[in-house]
């Protein structure tokens, strides 16, 4: 299949890539299929919208920074996964060029359903970010 995107022009990827988000993405919920294109040799990877030529979220596995999630089973459902092991979690990244920073959105990770190429957003309130959410020592939460 090919895509039409802003940022890599005409590409090409095999159909077995497309990722459903059957309810969309927050903000985007009437776009509902994605692919994951590499990005260099690095963590990141850019999950461009494959009806959006203009829309493409970069994103990161937690591990990069040491965050690790403790996936209640409550967040497998909607994906029909049975175990932990079934997906994957990735974290949307937004660059403010303005002050140099780099935010993960720890908050709200992107849970991807290997297998069966779904995924949707996961978001949690405050209770549930203290409790599932670990982050590497010497890193604190805070209220953005």
């Amino acid at each position: 299949m090919k895509i039409e995107t802003t940022r890599f022009g005409t590409i090409e990827v095999d159909d077995n890539r497309v990722i459903d988000f059957p309810w969309g993405i927050p903000g985007f919920e009437n776009i509902k299929k994605y692919v994951l294109i590499e990005y260099k040799d690095g963590p990141f990877q850019w999950l461009q919208a494959v009806e959006e030529p203009s829309l493409a979220f970069v994103v990161c596995p937690p591990e990069v920074i040491g965050v690790q999630y403790k996936i209640p089973q409550s967040t497998l459902e909607p994906l029909e996964a049975n175990q932990a092991d079934d997906v994957i979690i990735l974290n949307l990244i937004s660059f403010d060029r303005e002050k140099n920073i780099i935010r993960f959105h720890l908050r709200s990770p992107l849970v991807f359903h290997v297998e069966k190429r779904r995924a949707y957003q996961w978001t949690m309130d405050s209770e549930e970010v203290k409790k599932y959410i670990n982050l590497p020592e010497g890193m604190e939460w805070k209220e953005a």
